[in-house]
């Protein structure tokens, strides 16, 4: 192999790396955009809705301080589950089915309405039957529409 074919076969590597590179950045970046929730809870405390923006692979939080508790999304990297988490500012809330702090949801779903009961956690074998005081509703937006206009084409939670 002469020194010109081995020059052009080190440029076609370049050029292969170059390009394996940019792909690989252009999924990090589409990764990291941006999606929306509109939440809203319905309890026997009040209710209460609003918008959050949040990124792939990392949490966001609300706190519905008249409700009392704070609600947590996260969705890893594509849209398709989300992991949702409450914890209430009293040791009697909140709880999702079975006395759990943390359920997944398909964030595909155009509405979740999911349940929230007060009383206690799990502990140990025992079956704890927990009081319903109302139902946390949320709306996963994956396209790149601002939520603003999205909530005056959408009616309010």
């Amino acid at each position: 192999m002469n020194a010109a074919s081995l020059q052009r076969r080190l440029d076609s590597l370049r050029l292969a790396a170059g390009a394996a590179l940019f792909v690989f950045l252009s999924a990090d970046v589409a990764l990291a955009q941006n999606y929306s929730v509109d939440f809203g809870a319905d309890t026997e405390r009040g209710k209460d809705a609003g918008t959050l923006d949040c990124r792939f692979g990392q949490a966001c939080q609300v706190k519905m301080e008249s409700l009392g508790f704070s609600v947590r999304v996260e969705i890893s990297r594509e849209p398709a589950f989300a992991d949702v988490s409450m914890e209430g500012d009293d040791l009697g809330c909140c709880y999702f089915t079975n006395g759990k702090s943390k359920i997944g949801i398909d964030a595909r779903q155009p509405l979740s309405r999911v349940p929230i009961f007060k009383g206690g956690g799990p502990k140990g074998g025992l079956f704890i039957q927990n009081e319903r005081m109302g139902y946390l509703y949320l709306r996963f937006h994956f396209d790149q529409a601002s939520p603003s206009s999205r909530a005056q084409s959408d009616s309010v939670l």
